[in-house]
């Protein structure tokens, strides 16, 4: 073995002997690249991608089952490799590239060592953008929430193309009529919010690529992704408690106890 060198990103390559290198990360992955330009690299959970020096890929699961490299589906026994995506991350996260559908951001989660930059902390999906929650701040907290609730379902509905979100219905018998009107008026305010975000060209498709490509990494949940950006952004708006005993419902509209 040869010299050892950190990276930026906090892996490590070392120099093997026979000229081939090898890139470890925290998370398990690790990565052998050779003199002909091909690389293997190897999941924690037992998945190896090989990648040869024409660009071609193949996958396969633990078990040796080969999976196709972009969607991480069985593949049939006779099915060709798959060429490589020319997508890049930066594409990705900058907004050069719009991922259309949940399938799409499955493909390229398949190819981790592209996104690692972006698929882990929720807090990514909304680092690119400022959230206007000045506005709930002075509310009362039930309908601050139903403001934040709003602008989640908006984010993930949007992304989905899903769809403008409704108002949750349910039981409002400790709730005022004025109450309840508020909270509407929150609601929709926060759907709105997201509704333009999303729309703010190469910022707006740099957010629903995030979305995408984190509920893609969710084994394409939508919501867990919800959730995340729920607590994510309950204590943004210093609304830890909603963050801590409250969750998200889906497909439909609706807030539960955590």
């Amino acid at each position: 073995m040869g010299n050892t060198i950190t990276n930026d990103d906090g892996s490590t390559t070392e120099e093997n002997d026979d000229g081939s290198k090898t890139t470890s990360w925290d998370d398990g992955t690790s990565r052998v690249d050779y003199t002909d330009g091909s690389s293997m690299t190897t999941y924690a959970d037992g998945r190896v991608l090989n990648t040869y020096a024409d660009g071609t890929r193949t996958l396969n699961d633990a078990n040796g089952v080969a999976l196709d490299p972009h969607t991480g589906t069985p593949l049939a026994a006779n099915t060709p490799a798959t060429e490589a995506s020319a997508v890049t991350a930066e594409d990705i996260e900058t907004g050069g590239h719009l991922i259309l559908t949940l399938t799409e951001a499955a493909a390229i989660v398949a190819e981790a060592e592209m996104v690692l930059t972006f698929i882990e902390p929720i807090n990514a999906v909304l680092m690119p953008i400022t959230m206007a929650v000045e506005v709930w701040r002075a509310l009362e907290a039930s309908v601050r929430a139903y403001g934040t609730m709003g602008y989640c379902y908006g984010l993930m509905n949007g992304a989905l193309d899903m769809g403008e979100p409704s108002y949750p219905v349910g039981p409002y018998s400790l709730d005022s009529e004025e109450t309840i009107a508020d909270k509407k008026v929150s609601f929709a305010k926060g759907t709105k919010k997201a509704a333009e975000q999303l729309a703010d060209g190469a910022k707006g498709a740099a957010l629903r690529n995030r979305i995408l490509v984190r509920t893609a990494y969710l084994k394409s949940d939508p919501h867990a992704t919800l959730n995340e950006l729920w607590r994510v952004a309950c204590e943004d708006a210093s609304d830890e408690f909603y963050a801590k005993q409250f969750a998200l419902t889906w497909p439909d509209t609706g807030m539960t106890e955590a």
